[in-house]
């Protein structure tokens, strides 16, 4: 089971008091050393992980405790086989949450940012980007991103596994990944972010043949 919940950061308020009481003093604090539009979106990712695991996982113990795994992974503390991954970009923060490894991104496309890709991705990922007309680069180039950062967090590996390591193909539908620096069976999602199409969204499950998680959008 996997499922994954998005909400506009500017649905609540990380000054709010209700809100706050809803997570641990360790998190609030982690939070509020973050200014501006980082520590609204870091707010709204915590709420909705509340809210998901609440949902989904109805005995886990709120609030929940958190800690991070060498690699940088974040865990529940009381609950290290029930898998969370948190992301967001300028007014949207996602999570995920599963009975597996998951991993999701969230972007916002913004045109030209296709250097990155010549920088940090796979040769045959930016060979592929090349054959492409101008007006499908840049929505590729964000299928790729996200798909890749997606992934990268399922497996905890954090920056110890570069972009350029592994190849995703995203010629045909469903992703195909080929990845000799992880062992073990993947299945990547592209759904479409209906509530705001100047994004793209991606998630990884380490399960192979995973069903499709549902997507929850919360106003």
């Amino acid at each position: 089971m996997t499922a994954v919940y998005a909400i506009p950061v500017s649905a609540v308020n990380p000054d709010d008091g209700a809100s706050r009481a809803r997570l641990s003093r360790g998190r609030l604090e982690q939070i509020d050393r973050r200014r501006g539009a980082a520590r609204a979106q870091s707010f709204a990712a915590s709420l909705l992980l509340e809210y998901a695991v609440a949902q989904h996982f109805p005995w886990v113990v709120h609030p929940l405790a958190i800690s991070i795994a060498e690699g940088g992974k974040p865990y529940l503390v009381s609950e290290p086989n029930l898998h969370f991954s948190l992301s967001h970009s300028a007014n949207w923060a996602v999570c995920a949450v599963s009975d597996h490894p998951v991993g999701v991104d969230i972007e916002r496309c913004e045109p030209g940012r296709r250097d990155v890709a010549s920088r940090f991705f796979h040769k045959e990922e930016v060979r592929y980007l090349n054959t492409l007309l101008p007006s499908a680069r840049d929505d590729a180039f964000y299928k790729l991103w996200t798909l890749k950062e997606s992934f990268v967090k399922s497996t905890g590996r954090g920056l110890d596994l570069p972009l350029r390591s592994f190849r995703i193909d995203i010629h045909r539908m469903p992703p195909r990944l080929d990845c000799d620096e992880v062992s073990g069976s993947y299945s990547l999602f592209l759904p479409e972010f209906t509530a705001d199409r100047a994004y793209r969204l991606a998630i990884c499950v380490e399960q192979a043949n995973a069903e499709a998680p549902a997507l929850h959008i919360m106003k």
